[in-house]
């Protein structure tokens, strides 16, 4: 099953060379953050609520899109809480995941077309309410944490 703990260094370091070679929005982002906080908030495929095994299956299933999840990770790692910050991660982790399946298959191959729909769904994912609850649920830590500090 998926666990936090077995996203180390190098599992993070992989993830964003292969993010910097396919040119995936939000590589820049990602790079303002260390290797601890990379890999305490990368979560696999899946919002945390959806618990370790759930993410461990789809993780292991829709692996090509992990680079694009790093970034959508550490979106919602600095969720702000708003539905334009939400529409920003959402879209920019939807063409990461195309360019990923553009990258990986050509276009005429069925497998070009069953990652795309794979992509698709997981959109739709992010995208819909239960995307939104992961959003709010980043946003409300977030201001915790602020709150705790002053």
């Amino acid at each position: 099953s998926w666990r936090n703990e077995m996203v180390d260094e190098a599992k993070i370091d992989s993830l964003v060379k292969a993010a910097v070679l396919a040119e995936l929005d939000g590589v820049e982002f990602i790079q303002d953050f260390d290797y601890a906080t990379l890999c305490r908030e990368y979560n696999g495929i899946g919002p945390e609520w959806a618990g370790e095994t759930v993410r461990g299956k789809l993780t292991e299933r829709l692996a090509l899109f992990e680079p694009a999840a790093l970034i959508h990770d550490m979106r919602n790692y600095r969720s702000d809480g708003t539905r334009f910050g939400f529409n920003y991660a959402n879209f920019e982790f939807w063409g990461n995941c195309v360019k990923l399946v553009k990258d990986a298959y050509p276009w005429w191959t069925w497998k070009h077309w069953r990652a795309r729909a794979a992509a698709r769904l997981a959109f739709d994912f992010v995208q819909g309410p239960g995307g939104w609850k992961a959003w709010q649920d980043c946003h409300e830590r977030n201001l915790a944490l602020v709150a705790s500090r002053t």
